[in-house]
């Protein structure tokens, strides 16, 4: 990887130093905070700062003297780590559901944009099975409960392991041709045709007799240049043709995203939202083996000089310090070097005072640039877009980009929780009495060697015949709990929930005077979870920002078609297409899909379900007994062997919708019986069982017929679909029989129970029926 001069080096060397030292103050505050809640996250509740050593120090981890008054202090170190607890539930409850995403063409009556945007669903189904979109979202929320501002980094990787596609592969080939030359004007006759405009002139003159004849004249010589007969020289040139020589297997790309917080994202303080932060720098500790293989495989030199910086000193100590896991409890690891990525937006160079300096680096990075350095040696020098490939949340309840982070209002409560519960087990222990004995009542040696029996009888001596064997005894008791210690622990307890949001409704707890009904305990999640609402619009906002620079990315990226499997709704696996052909037009913008408010949970909805069930609405139990909505209830009634009726055929047609999709009608030909001629018919490649429950079967075809699948497969496999519908037609065919067969019973029962009277019924009270019935007949 080629780098820029040493000029250009040393000017982004310079706006770097000047970016790295600003705000140091408040960043070594901030970061000793993060660093902190993580520990408090891990479970080190008990640490103090050390002033000297600029660390956090843990209690347990001292060494303290074995003589020393305080070398027990750590037994009574006790805690309830209700930091994580309560983060924990926030997390699951915005994690039950990750926003959808859905593509806005650019011009709704474009066909090419509204194929592209409708492309982008796909792509976002595909981006999330390549990032394990579930686990990045949750890592985003630890986040941002631990660091406030949430950082995501979306970037192209190409590997093999992702697939690949052939490029056609051609080289230059050196011919040698023979060309007639003009001995005159030296001009290729047969590279330069005659012209028809001479031959064709509007008008001759007397001027062009000579060279009209000579065009006439087909067994002559002409050059079409100088119009001069000539007899042509041969003349052998070399000419450079390209040839196609095979393809060359290219690896395909994947669109990456990571996310990032405070403790390896370095930007302004003073900044109030992305738009106004001039640099971003994003570092982190790796093994130098990767450095290596990345930037310098090639170049022995710098691999040689990356090995000898691995082992030099640090220059950002308390950045490492704040990065490195709490489960290395003051240790360092070895051979991992700091690695910056910086990005400068254009702007930044002009915080150079030599402004030719800063024309030429926005001529040469126009976009800004991407700098990656390892302590003070530069790497790699890109044009690179800040904006392009990072996206900061934004919080709009406060002022700055930096947020406080919603777990540091707990911390004051865990503290205060910790101090309680080591205060109730030392009052516990010491509220154990302590018994003073007379040495003349008791022999304690013999006492120390028995072994306690029940009934046993231990021999003592009286002080006297005055005063009684309980006159040698004397119990102490040194601590007492207060009736007021177990209400303030609930309180604090009570207090913590309050500030962060974790109430009790959230992870299934006791509702305070509540009488426990299902209607207050929905009542009341509704209501905590109306708390989180901030979080969500804000992680939705955020979600659709990052997908708006990441289906873009991946449309410019993609080469070739593109095919993963997916499960659809009906728990079956397909095949899902993006082809390049669908990526022409012009997407408009990217929106989040479904509704804005919180995700609801798997017991939510199985509430909604049973609720939906018990009611009497017919067009609910319509809704409900559709064959689509089987495995929904089956879902959410949530025991596997329930049998739903219906189930087994709905997955047999599924089934046989896949095998009719693969193979074409078969061709038949049949006798009109009206004509007698033969007519060709068709029928479909699936027979249709007599035992199917043809109801289910017919609709099951008609949904997938007009689904989205359907539609695609209309247009580029007319066959399969052709199989399918005719499929339909049959089950639909016996269920239209099926049903004027119940229709001509019913009106034989009527017609019977009519014609013929009830005996206690008086046969002049029938007559009005009687009547009517007939006519109808007569009109038939």
């Amino acid at each position: 990887m080629k780098l820029p001069s040493e000029d250009i080096q040393s000017a982004l060397k310079t706006i770097i130093d000047r970016f790295r030292s600003e705000d140091k103050a408040v960043r070594e505050r901030q970061l000793r905070m993060w660093k902190r809640l993580k520990f408090m996250w891990e479970g080190f509740q008990h640490v103090w700062w050390n002033e000297v050593a600029h660390d956090w120090r843990i209690y347990d981890l001292q060494n303290l003297d074995a003589n020393s008054s305080t070398g027990d202090a750590s037994y009574y170190d006790k805690q309830a780590n209700i930091f994580k607890a309560l983060l924990e539930s926030i997390i699951a409850a915005l994690s039950v559901n990750i926003p959808g995403i859905i593509g806005v063409p650019d011009d709704a009556d474009n066909v090419l944009d509204m194929q592209t945007a409708k492309a982008a669903r796909k792509i976002a189904s595909l981006i999330a099975k390549h990032n394990d979109i579930k686990l990045l979202w949750l890592h985003s929320l630890y986040i941002c409960m631990t660091e406030g501002l949430v950082c995501a980094y979306n970037y192209p990787k190409e590997d093999l392991s992702y697939g690949h596609y052939d490029e056609p592969k051609y080289e230059d080939t050196e011919v040698s041709v023979k060309n007639l030359i003009c001995p005159n004007c030296k001009t290729n006759i047969a590279s330069i045709p005659l012209s028809n405009e001479e031959r064709d002139e509007y008008d001759p003159s007397d001027d062009d007799v000579v060279s009209h004849n000579l065009l006439l004249n087909k067994d002559e010589n002409l050059c079409p240049q100088c119009l001069m007969q000539v007899d042509p020289e041969f003349q052998e040139d070399k000419m450079i043709v390209p040839r196609f020589v095979g393809y060359i297997r290219k690896p395909k790309a994947r669109q990456c995203i990571e996310s990032y917080g405070g403790l390896y994202i370095k930007v302004p303080n003073y900044a109030t939202c992305q738009a106004e932060i001039p640099y971003l720098c994003f570092s982190k500790e790796i093994h130098y083996s990767f450095i290596i293989e990345e930037y310098a495989k090639d170049d022995s030199d710098l691999s040689e000089k990356i090995r000898n910086l691995k082992g030099a000193g640090f220059n950002d100590a308390y950045e490492r310090w704040a990065r490195l896991s709490p489960q290395y409890m003051g240790e360092y690891p070895l051979d991992t070097p700091t690695l910056n990525q910086w990005w400068l937006r254009p702007a930044s160079y002009a915080t150079l005072s030599d402004d030719s300096m800063a024309k030429k680096l926005r001529s040469k990075f126009p976009d800004g640039c991407k700098v990656v350095m390892v302590y003070d040696t530069i790497l790699c020098v890109e044009n690179e877009s800040l904006d392009d490939h990072w996206t900061l949340t934004y919080n709009p309840l406060t002022s700055h980009i930096h947020h406080e982070p919603l777990g540091e209002g707990i911390v004051p409560m865990q503290e205060v929780l910790n101090e309680m519960i080591n205060l109730i087990l030392q009052t516990t222990e010491h509220g154990i009495p302590q018994t003073f004995a007379d040495p003349g009542v008791l022999n304690f040696e013999a006492y120390s060697q028995l072994e306690a029996t029940p009934g046993m009888v231990i021999p003592t001596k009286p002080l006297g015949s005055s005063k009684s064997l309980q006159d040698g005894f004397y119990e102490v008791k040194t601590a007492t709990l207060s009736q007021e210690v177990m209400p303030f622990v609930q309180f604090i307890q009570d207090m913590a929930q309050m500030v962060s949001g974790a109430l009790p409704s959230l992870w299934g707890g006791a509702q305070p005077n509540s009488s426990k009904t299902a209607s207050q305990y929905s009542m009341a999640r509704s209501q905590a979870l109306q708390r989180l609402q901030n979080q969500w619009d804000m992680f939705r906002l955020w979600w659709k920002n990052i997908h708006g620079k990441v289906i873009p990315a991946f449309i410019e990226c993609t080469l070739d078609d593109e095919r993963f499997v997916e499960k659809d709704e009906q728990g079956n696996f397909i095949n899902v297409f993006i082809r390049k052909a669908e990526l022409q037009g012009k997407l408009g913008s990217i929106e989040l899909e479904g509704a804005e408010q919180l995700p609801i949970s798997w017991a939510q909805m199985k509430d909604v379900v049973m609720q939906l069930l018990s009611t009497n609405n017919p067009l609910v139990q319509q809704a409900m007994a559709a064959p689509e909505n089987l495995a929904l209830i089956k879902s959410a009634i949530g025991i596997e062997d329930f049998v739903v009726p219906g189930e087994d055929d709905r997955e047999k047609q599924y089934e046989e919708i896949l095998l009719l999709v693969n193979s074409a009608p078969i061709q038949n030909v049949q006798l009109n019986p009206q004509t007698g001629t033969p007519q060709p018919t068709q029928e479909p490649s699936v027979e249709v069982d007599p035992f199917d429950n043809h109801q289910v079967h017919a609709e099951i075809c008609k949904e997938w017929l007009v689904s989205e699948p359907g539609r695609l497969c209309k247009i580029e496999n007319q066959p399969g679909y052709m199989n399918v519908l005719l499929h339909w037609q049959k089950h639909n065919q016996i269920v239209q029989q099926a049903q004027m067969q119940s229709i001509q019973m019913q009106e034989a029962i009527n017609q019977s129970k009519v014609s013929s009277p009830r005996p206690d019924t008086n046969p002049d009270e029938t007559q009005p029926f009687i009547a009517p019935v007939r006519q109808n007949v007569i009109a038939q």
